[in-house]
């Protein structure tokens, strides 16, 4: 396989910005028609609220050529009913995994850093017209038209399942992911003006997972960290991918001590030629022994290259597509990443001869996942980390070398907080944009063209900040289900953290 050919073919210095708003008035263009002007294009994110009042919102900034960002305005996903909005899903459900697994060594954890658990939870068509959104809570998906000032609703639908998380987008041809109660992945037709209906008549284009997105089911809709998390077409379009996390494997010792997290695998589908349905999954399973358990989030390098992380493992892989639809891991393809919990990924395709770029965050600091929930050795400081590799044209992954590390919530927000992890990586250009949920900010850093190098942070705020996930710093985490779950949300449980991230 020539990587480049393909993808050819298809064409520290810390600068923390101001605490406050660091965003510009908003920019309103003279003309209100469709089309942008040529030298800037949109940055848009998801509160994924689940509060009474507001619901679920998608922020859009505009995007100047240097790569600054300016507030355009929030806009609501949608009405539930007459007397409420389109939810998201708050933040996430106490996870019970660890406590379970080890019959009650382990406590309950709050992973509301990451309320989705998924990949492209929030996608935009290559147009650059329609703007597609999940609302977890509320079990739809919103779809907008992209105006140069603002976004229009197209259209509110039900997501025909359980917890909608992540979309998959090809030309006309919508899939999302209902990762709740083992899950299905449906199908849409996208019309003209960004509307939605069902890809068929009889639900013939929905997809049972069950069998294949074991997970715990408890607190429902079902854990974030074992379920299903990211749906993706390949490039041609005749494939589509599924990431699950996963279950089996999970061990730990009688004191609670980690033996193993769960494999995971990954389904892909064939996409049949003229009415776009999917035909029977083809499944690759991985290891967390051999290094490759828990495939998060992947992108398609080319029809034939999957890049993949592994959260369980923490690390990243590259592999090549069969024609029976199975992955081989790429030899040279697979790089063990020093931090914990690699999730997110995106990548700065080569072009004019220059290499293809990965780029992936992780918690900064090396840990177990004892340390990580605030025992054994005590409450990490949890800053974050993105890290920077090659593609080869062999398949093969080099380590760039070249890693940011972005402070904890502590010297952020001036406060003792904790766990900081960027989510949600997407290259737009020449910068690379992630969300960091737990202190409501977007980082953004420019990539070198000549050599793939991160540098220029820039924390830029203006969103809520995530509810703080350990005891010790918010006593109230104790009764976390209680104050989150069951009855009316408190204020700060509601809220949820920023989600999804898109644009041009």
């Amino acid at each position: 396989m020539d990587f480049k050919k393909n993808t050819l073919a298809s064409k520290l210095g810390l600068a923390l910005a101001m605490l406050g708003t660091v965003i510009t008035a908003p920019i309103i263009y003279a003309d209100d028609g469709d089309e942008r002007r040529n030298d800037r294009g949109a940055l848009f994110i998801m509160t994924n609220s689940a509060t009474s009042l507001r619901g679920n919102e998608v922020t859009m900034y505009d995007r100047a050529e240097n790569g600054d960002l300016s507030l355009v305005g929030s806009f609501p996903t949608g009405r539930l009913t007459e007397d409420g909005p389109q939810i998201g899903s708050g933040p996430s459900a106490t996870v019970s995994v660890f406590n379970l697994a080890t019959n009650g060594v382990l406590p309950l954890v709050s992973a509301q850093a990451d309320s989705l658990g998924s990949s492209d939870s929030l996608v935009l068509s290559k147009n650059n017209k329609c703007l597609f959104a999940v609302n977890a809570g509320a079990n739809s998906i919103t779809s907008f038209r992209v105006r140069k000032n603002g976004l229009r609703i197209a259209d509110v639908v039900d997501s025909r399942g359980v917890f909608p998380n992540s979309l998959a987008l090809r030309k006309k041809t919508l899939y999302v992911l209902n990762n709740g109660n083992q899950g299905n992945i449906a199908g849409f037709s996208v019309g003209e003006k960004c509307g939605l209906s069902p890809l068929t008549n009889d639900d013939s284009d929905i997809v049972d997972l069950t069998g294949i997105s074991e997970s715990f089911p408890i607190p429902a809709p079902g854990e974030t960290i074992t379920t299903p998390s990211h749906i993706s077409f390949s490039p041609d379009g005749k494939r589509l991918a599924l990431a699950v996390k996963g279950l089996d494997g999970a061990a730990f010792d009688e004191d609670g001590s980690l033996l193993a997290l769960p494999d995971g695998l990954m389904a892909v589908f064939d996409v049949n030629r003229g009415d776009n349905l999917l035909g029977s999954p083809t499944i690759t399973r991985f290891s967390f022994a051999g290094g490759t358990g828990g495939p998060f989030s992947f992108q398609f390098a080319d029809d034939e290259t999957v890049i993949v992380t592994h959260a369980n493992s923490t690390s990243i892989g590259a592999y090549t597509l069969n024609d029976d639809n199975s992955l081989s891991l790429n030899e040279g393809g697979l790089i063990p990443v020093d931090s914990f919990a690699t999730c997110w990924l995106d990548m700065k395709k080569g072009e004019d001869g220059n290499d293809t770029y990965v780029y992936a965050s992780s918690f900064g600091v090396p840990s177990r996942v004892k340390e990580i929930i605030g025992q054994g050795a005590g409450i990490p400081a949890t800053d974050g980390l993105i890290s920077g590799f090659r593609i080869n044209d062999d398949g093969s992954l080099d380590d760039l070398n070249t890693e940011v590390s972005y402070p904890d919530p502590s010297a952020l927000l001036d406060v003792d907080a904790t766990g900081n992890h960027g989510i949600d990586v997407r290259v737009i250009g020449d910068y690379l944009y992630f969300l960091q949920p737990r202190v409501g900010m977007i980082g953004r850093l420019t990539i070198d063209r000549e050599d793939g190098s991160l540098s220029n942070l820039t924390n830029i705020a203006g969103q809520a900040p995530g509810l703080e996930p350990f005891a010790t710093l918010n006593p109230g985490i104790d009764n976390f289900l209680e104050r989150c779950y069951n009855g009316e949300p408190a204020e700060e449980c509601a809220l949820g953290s920023i989600q999804g991230i898109a644009g041009f």
